[in-house]
């Protein structure tokens, strides 16, 4: 897996509008188990918090600008380093040569192209886990459809107002190219504007299942959100916890 970008132009835009309210549902897993690995890190918008609940947080992350935000986020909080590390790689490649008793991934599933891509993840990771230790991870099934780039969120900053415009478009190999566009206005006028795009894979629950099985992990709950109630069909977001048989 080679990181193909999405994120370098605007990283230091992403934590404004991803507002997912799920810090306290993966701190749940990381305070019952001490120590977590975060995969597909990001700018630290959970890693962070987590450690400066008590919880050591060992994070990969394959965007430099994503590491760049996380490092100066984290220069800006009173977390003891001992709690946090951040490490350059993906969810295939890394290797860290230990183990830990929990592993969560919010937000990078997605990127994992196709079933091998996933496969080969999803069984690195496990390679990372402690005997019975914990997988938890989100798919944004609601991304997998083709969608006309519109308004997705506006945030004021004093004299400044960002918006976000977000658009989907299938391709033919099975995935789905995005496209990000970030506006900033400052006093009604646009002064700038950012277009990414990135790519995330088209699954589904069932085969999501099978790589589970083939990787080495047990289902133990399924979510439909981060209030942990149960998924149902239909949901645009499936929530894993899994353990490693």
């Amino acid at each position: 897996m080679t990181y193909s970008g999405g994120y370098e132009k605007c990283a230091h835009l992403y934590d404004l509008f991803d507002t997912k309210d799920n810090i306290d549902f993966f701190a749940k897993y990381a305070l019952k188990a001490k120590e977590i690995l975060d995969v597909g890190a990001g700018t630290g918008r959970i890693a962070i918090p987590i450690a400066g609940m008590g919880a050591r947080v060992i994070c990969i992350e394959p965007s430099p600008a994503m590491r760049k935000e996380f490092a100066k986020k984290l220069a800006l909080m009173t977390v003891p380093s001992a709690n946090i590390e951040i490490f350059n790689g993906d969810a295939i490649s890394f290797n860290l040569n230990r183990t830990f008793p929990a592993a969560f991934m919010s937000g990078s599933f997605d990127h994992l192209l196709n079933i091998e891509e996933r496969l080969d993840a999803l069984s690195n990771i496990n390679k990372h886990l402690e005997d019975n230790g914990e997988l938890i991870f989100d798919i944004f099934l609601g991304l997998m459809r083709n969608s006309p780039i519109m308004p997705a969120g506006k945030v004021s900053e004093g004299s400044l107002e960002y918006r976000r415009l977000v658009g989907s478009n299938p391709l033919d190999d099975n995935t789905i190219e995005i496209t990000l566009i970030f506006e900033t206005y400052s006093h009604g006028q646009l002064i700038s504007q950012i277009e990414e795009k990135s790519l995330v894979g088209i699954t589904n629950r069932q085969e999501i299942h099978n790589l589970l099985k083939n990787s080495g992990f047990q289902i133990r709950h399924e979510f439909g959100d981060y209030d942990f109630s149960p998924f149902k069909e239909g949901d645009s977001t499936l929530i894993i916890e899994a353990k490693k048989e």
